[in-house]
């Protein structure tokens, strides 16, 4: 199929759902003359919470502040969010009353990949309704591109090429990738050692999965000592790569450990300490503590709103995703509904939110952004490394 067929295809799929998700009415679900209610679901309890807690408190805070200062048309939004606690069926249970009972207008700044998929039969077939800005995201959400999901998240599929491409730039030539046994972690993986051969067809790489959840990291940290690689990529939760970082050290292990934007958080240095001093990584966004108009408002809107929460890369993301739904409510045509909403998207061209890369939405393009920053864990602060990348370039 040639890329303009496609483009074609996507288009006439958009139409029919649009159509789809109008015919009952024209203003709303989740839309009155004062009110535009969203739906969510965070990891709020359980070993993801870590992760949860500061995106629900970033997208929070930027709502809080949209309705400090009147709303969007005279509307106050209404963000609903239900714990899903990352398991997919309290995530489907979540997805049936924020749309069943809430009636919301749209789901937004959801968390979670495999929790949030197993919601989309619901969601996106049956009630068609809006998917947009999730902190989650897979290849094949977008392979064929699905009407009414729209993402401001690289791929962790392009992430780990991208950082495995930045570890043969390192001239790495033994490189261990490790990553969690569920598909939202082994994909990235798999995507990683293709990045790695594709940059240098003689550099070795292996792959080596672990049980997701794993808190004994010392059997694998003798693992990597015997394989001896020149560099590691771990692609895991938090918890998991402070772990890894700690046992090596304790072996006196010095390979250098590379991993991907979801921990990119001031949540590594205090688990890892001086372990994880070092770590690179790549980011969705610019650091939380940079000196702009944006990050300016995003700090002073976290300490208002959530002043228990201290400024990191989590809360920033889920701020910038917020900012961007709004933006989007902004832009929609009346009657508000599902339909224009979605349109509304489609007129973010080059949108700058001042904290993530500029994003362009179509109902071909779902995904509005490429870019990535990539960073280094310096004194326990992460820093900036050079220009952003384009992630799907061969940079």
């Amino acid at each position: 199929m040639t890329r303009r067929n496609g483009a074609g295809l996507a288009l006439v799929a958009a139409a029919a759902w649009l159509g789809a998700a109008a015919a009952s009415a024209q203003t709303g679900p989740g839309v009155s003359a004062s009110e535009v209610r969203l739906g969510s679901w965070q990891p709020l309890s359980g070993p993801v919470s870590i992760y949860g807690v500061p995106v629900r408190a970033g997208a929070d805070a930027y709502f809080n502040l949209v309705n400090e200062q009147g709303g969007i048309k005279g509307r106050k939004i209404k963000f609903i969010v239900e714990d899903n606690a990352f398991n997919p069926q309290r995530t489907v249970a979540a997805a049936r009353k924020l749309i069943g009972s809430d009636e919301v207008l749209a789901i937004a700044v959801a968390f979670g990949t495999g929790p949030s998929a197993a919601a989309f039969p619901y969601v996106l077939q049956q009630e068609k309704t809006p998917f947009v800005t999730p902190y989650a995201g897979a290849e094949e959400w977008f392979a064929p591109p699905r009407p009414g999901l729209l993402s401001a998240q690289v791929l962790y599929e392009n992430q780990a090429a991208t950082v495995g491409r930045w570890a043969v730039k390192d001239d790495r030539k033994s490189i261990l990738v490790i990553h969690s046994d569920p598909a939202a972690y082994h994909k990235p993986g798999e995507a990683a050692v293709a990045a790695i051969r594709k940059a240098n067809p003689s550099a070795k790489v292996e792959a080596l999965s672990v049980k997701w959840g794993t808190q004994d990291y010392a059997p694998i940290a003798l693992d990597v000592l015997r394989r001896a690689p020149d560099a590691v990529i771990q692609i895991a939760v938090v918890q998991e790569v402070a772990s890894l970082a700690k046992e090596l050290r304790q072996q006196n292990s010095q390979v250098p450990i590379y991993t991907y934007s979801p921990n990119v958080t001031q949540s590594l240095p205090l688990l890892g300490g001086p372990a994880v001093e070092g770590i690179k990584s790549v980011s969705w966004t610019v650091p939380a503590t940079l000196d702009n108009p944006a990050l300016r408002e995003y700090r002073a809107a976290l300490a208002k709103y959530a002043p228990d929460q201290k400024p990191d890369f989590d809360s920033l993301l889920s701020f910038g995703f917020a900012k961007i739904v709004a933006e989007a409510l902004r832009r929609a045509d009346e009657p508000l509904n599902r339909t224009s909403f979605l349109e509304g998207f489609y007129k973010l061209k080059g949108y700058d939110t001042g904290i993530l890369p500029p994003v362009t939405f179509a109902p071909d393009k779902p995904l509005g952004l490429s870019t990535l920053q990539r960073v280094v864990l310096k004194s326990g602060i992460w820093e900036a490394v050079g220009e952003p990348v384009d992630s799907t370039a061969e940079w």
